[in-house]
């Protein structure tokens, strides 16, 4: 896939990566809604075609010698007068040229058919035309249309950084229109092979109905400075096209950026201490009599993150459990775990980090749906149906958590560290990270941790999970 990013912030700290082993790492994926507008717009076209060649070539010969006779004419071409009335018909018949005393003349319909720039002549139809299409209240560009599901519904809208200014949309689509004509006009006459040009828009257009679309953006960070985060949107657009659209492309940065906080608020030590205890033998490399040293942590894992193996029950997880690449990472855990479980699991536990907008992305379901179809292919008589994934979440859960989720237990307690996160598959597989900055005392949080299917680790994950679970009783109904 290729990818464009786009700065967000800088922040001044210690690089953790050396210049020499720098990379790029992918930290979070979210899905954001984008508010739009459909618009009936009047308008005409102007469907443009060639003329024939016997008629181009006499009207370029009078455009260059205004009053040629017919016998110069047609002496220049080499017809005979049987010819030469035959073309002449063909460009007085629908009114491009006039003859006078013997002499050609371009009419002024002749004459506009050699528009500015262009050598040869070119003849146009004008239609009029009265459509409705999509644009974003942000950038005004075009936008389709799409059906939510129901998930989608929830998920968190993009703030305008002018939220008077959407009012003004209908003054400014006009000339927005024009520029993304040929956009346009290529989705509202698919098919018809003719060139077409704008030749006038009606000032006036008629708002339609509000509708929202999905934007997803990853999130990714050099190496050497993980809290600096700068987003990407190259699934969403090609970037020539996100270019014309710098207020979405803002409005994006200023979403992310607003996740930011310290590792103070995140009492990361707190997590960090937690992923220690869960995999000791893992981290005994990096782990100091203060804790665990995150950066040296960082840097091993952002150099060796691979895949897990018979021999590999443990590896590093560098990013947000949702990336594309980690889901394939948790899949391959998922599979070796499933392969030593002697029944099937039947419930799924997640514990929410406490950072904002977390599990903002259909990834999520998606997730959770990829882990029960992995179990009904393992336990073919088991019934998927009756797993039941189940939230952990500190304070009130956003809509789209309860609708990923089939249950959401609510603690207004904290039971566990605020930047922990925790997948559990019980008796299959275990994955925990942290999300706090790193190499900057604030930023956004980088998720770094690791997943398991070593049958010990698993087993401390679960008692760890078991025993905050009590203290969890208040359920928001998933979907």
């Amino acid at each position: 896939m290729g990818t464009v990013s786009r700065p967000l912030l800088r922040l001044k700290g210690h690089e953790l990566v050396p210049p020499e082993e720098d990379r790029r790492v992918g930290l979070e994926v979210f899905d954001v809604l984008l508010p739009c507008r459909s618009y009936d717009v009047k308008y005409k076209v102007a469907s443009l075609g060639q003329v024939s060649p016997t008629l181009e070539f006499l009207l370029r010969l009078v455009k260059s010698t205004p009053g040629i006779s017919d016998a110069d004419a047609a002496s220049f071409f080499g017809y005979s007068s049987s010819e030469m009335t035959y073309v002449l018909e063909e460009a007085c018949g629908p009114g491009y040229l006039e003859r006078k005393g013997g002499q050609l003349w371009l009419t002024t319909s002749g004459d506009s058919l050699f528009r500015e720039g262009e050598k040869e002549p070119t003849i146009h139809t004008v239609e009029s035309r009265r459509r409705s299409f999509g644009f974003d209240l942000m950038a005004i560009a075009p936008q389709a249309r799409r059906w939510l599901e129901p998930l989608e519904r929830f998920l968190p809208e993009l703030a305008s950084e002018d939220p008077a200014g959407t009012g003004r949309v209908a003054e400014r689509l006009p000339g927005r229109f024009k520029q993304f004509f040929r956009e346009l006009a290529d989705q509202a006459d698919r098919g018809k092979l003719e060139r077409r040009d704008i030749y006038s828009i009606d000032p006036i257009v008629v708002p339609g109905e509000r509708y929202q679309v999905p934007i997803r953006v990853l999130t990714y960070a050099q190496a050497s400075n993980p809290s600096a985060a700068e987003i990407d949107l190259s699934i969403w657009r090609p970037d020539h096209e996100i270019a014309d659209r710098p207020e979405i492309e803002r409005a994006v940065a200023l979403f992310v950026k607003d996740m930011q906080t310290t590792a103070n608020q995140m009492d990361a030590a707190s997590a960090y201490q937690a992923l220690i205890d869960l995999a000791p033998e893992f981290l005994k490399d990096f782990t100091t009599r203060s804790g665990l040293s995150e950066g040296r942590y960082w840097r091993e894992s952002v150099s060796r993150a691979g895949e897990p193996r018979s021999d590999r029950k443990t590896i590093p997880i560098v990013g947000s459990l949702l990336l594309p690449e980690n889901i394939e990472r948790l899949q391959s855990v998922l599979d070796y775990g499933l392969r030593a479980a002697s029944e099937a699991p039947v419930n799924i536990f997640a514990v929410a980090p406490q950072t904002r907008r977390w599990g903002a992305t259909t990834q999520q379901r998606d997730l959770l749906t990829l882990i029960r179809e992995k179990v009904g292919l393992t336990f073919p008589s088991a019934d998927r149906a009756e797993m039941k994934a189940t939230c952990l979440f500190a304070g009130k859960p956003p809509a789209y958590t309860q609708k990923a989720f089939d249950e959401v237990l609510s603690s207004h307690v904290e039971h566990f560290p605020k930047a922990l996160e925790i997948l559990l598959v019980p008796g299959v597989m275990l994955a925990a990270v942290v999300h706090a900055p790193l190499g900057s005392s604030n930023g956004n949080p980088v998720p770094l941790g690791l997943a398991s299917f070593d049958p010990a680790m698993v087993e401390l994950g679960s008692q760890y999970v078991m025993d905050g679970l009590e203290a969890y009783t208040t359920k928001d109904g998933g979907s």
